[in-house]
C-alpha cells in the first residue's frame, strides 16, 4: 500500500471513530449525573435537570428556631440518597458546635436508614475550622458525601465549596442556623419547616414517618417550590404528603381508634 492510500484509510478509521464516539457523548448528556426525589414531581420539576445535582453544594435550614431538627433530619435523609457511590462509601461529618439544631449522630443516623459505621465524625472549634476540613474533604474526592453543621458563611466560602464538590463530583450538603440569610453560592436552599406526622400503621399511639415542609427557596437554573413529604427509611424515598381527606393512612388510624375505643368501652 502506497502512501497515498494509507492516508486515506487513516482518514476513513478517523471518521468511522469519530461516528462511534459521537453516540456515546449524546448519551452522557442525556444523562446527568443526578439523583432523584421519587414520587416529589413538584420539587423535582423545579430543578433544572430533574434532580438534584451530585457535584454541587446545597443548604438547608429551619424555617424557625424549633425546626433546626428537621433541617438536620432532611439533610440526613438527603444523603442517605446521594452517598454510597462508585465504591465511595465514607461520608464526612463535620460539626462546630450543636448550635439551635441538634447534631447528626450514630444512632440517628441508623433510624433513618444509614449505617453508623459509614459516618466519619469531626468535631471543629468553629465555623472557619469546620468549612475548612469540609473544603479538604471534598478535595480528597475519596467521600461518598460531606456533611457539616455551621452557624453562618458568606458567598466566598459558599463559592469554594461549590468549585471543590464540582471538580471531586462529591455531594457537599451544609446545615446552616442563619436561616438562609446570607448571599450563597449553593445550587439549591432550602427551608424545612417540621409537620405532624401520621399515625404508625401498627400501632395508633406510635408516631409514624417523619413529615417536612420543604421549601426550595433557591435554585440555580431551575425554581421556588413547594411540598409537603414524608420520608420512608425501609425505602429510603421521600413520598408526597396526601391531602387529609384523601390519605388511606389517616382512614385506617380512625378506624383503629374507633376499634380501640369500642373494646375499652365493652372491657
Amino acid at each position: 500500500m502506497d502512501k497515498n492510500s494509507r492516508l486515506v484509510a487513516l482518514a476513513a478509521l478517523r471518521q468511522r471513530i469519530s461516528a462511534l464516539e459521537r453516540p456515546m457523548q449524546t448519551r452522557v448528556s442525556a444523562e446527568p449525573d443526578t439523583a432523584w426525589l421519587p414520587g416529589i414531581k413538584t420539587l423535582d420539576g423545579a430543578l433544572p435537570l430533574h434532580g438534584l445535582t451530585l457535584g454541587a453544594l446545597h443548604e438547608a435550614a429551619g424555617a424557625a428556631d424549633t425546626d433546626g431538627p428537621s433541617a438536620v433530619a432532611f439533610l440526613a435523609a438527603l444523603l442517605q440518597r446521594l452517598s454510597r457511590r462508585d465504591g465511595r462509601e465514607t461520608i464526612l461529618v463535620c460539626e462546630s458546635g450543636a448550635g439551635r439544631s441538634g447534631r447528626l449522630y450514630g444512632w440517628g443516623w441508623r433510624d433513618l436508614g444509614g449505617n453508623p459505621t459509614e459516618l466519619l465524625m469531626v468535631r471543629a472549634r468553629h465555623d472557619k475550622e469546620a468549612l475548612w476540613i469540609m473544603e479538604e474533604g471534598l478535595r480528597s474526592a475519596a467521600l461518598a458525601a460531606v456533611f457539616a453543621a455551621i452557624r453562618s458563611t458568606g458567598f466566598t466560602m459558599t463559592r469554594r465549596l461549590s468549585l471543590a464538590a464540582q471538580e471531586s463530583m462529591t455531594p457537599a450538603l451544609l446545615l446552616r442556623d442563619d436561616g438562609l440569610a446570607p448571599t450563597s453560592a449553593a445550587a439549591t436552599r432550602w427551608l424545612v419547616r417540621t409537620l405532624p406526622s401520621a399515625h404508625d400503621s401498627l400501632d395508633i399511639c406510635a408516631p409514624g414517618a417523619p413529615r417536612w415542609r420543604l421549601g426550595l427557596v433557591r435554585c440555580r437554573g431551575g425554581r421556588p417550590a413547594r411540598g409537603d413529604v414524608e420520608w420512608h427509611h425501609e425505602t429510603g424515598a421521600f413520598r408526597v404528603v396526601a391531602a387529609l381527606g384523601h390519605r388511606p393512612a389517616a382512614a385506617a388510624a380512625d378506624q383503629q381508634r374507633t376499634l380501640r375505643s369500642a373494646l375499652l368501652r365493652t372491657g
